[in-house]
């Protein structure tokens, strides 16, 4: 059990690492965007780890994904409208 919950504490580790800071740095999101994706990954983490007494990678990771790829699409639509 502490092995399965050690491995999924670095797997979403990782995943924030990689996520939050590369791609949302790469998309240069406001602060405040960068802020609800953490919260929104940390609340629904938290909420599994109550729930199941373990990190469910198939719920947390598909919600955080999707909005970070929302706020970074969003941000190249309006920087382009911005630009023309």
């Amino acid at each position: 059990m502490v092995n399965t919950l050690l491995l999924q504490l670095l797997t979403l580790s990782l995943y924030t690492l990689f996520m939050g800071f590369c791609f949302c740095d790469g998309f240069k999101l406001h602060i405040l965007k960068k802020l609800l994706w953490f919260s929104v990954f940390l609340t629904i983490s938290i909420y599994t780890l109550k729930i199941k007494n373990e990190f469910d990678l198939v719920i947390i990771l598909p919600i955080p994904t999707l909005l970070a790829i929302l706020l970074c699409s969003y941000k190249k639509i309006k920087s382009k409208k911005e630009n023309a």
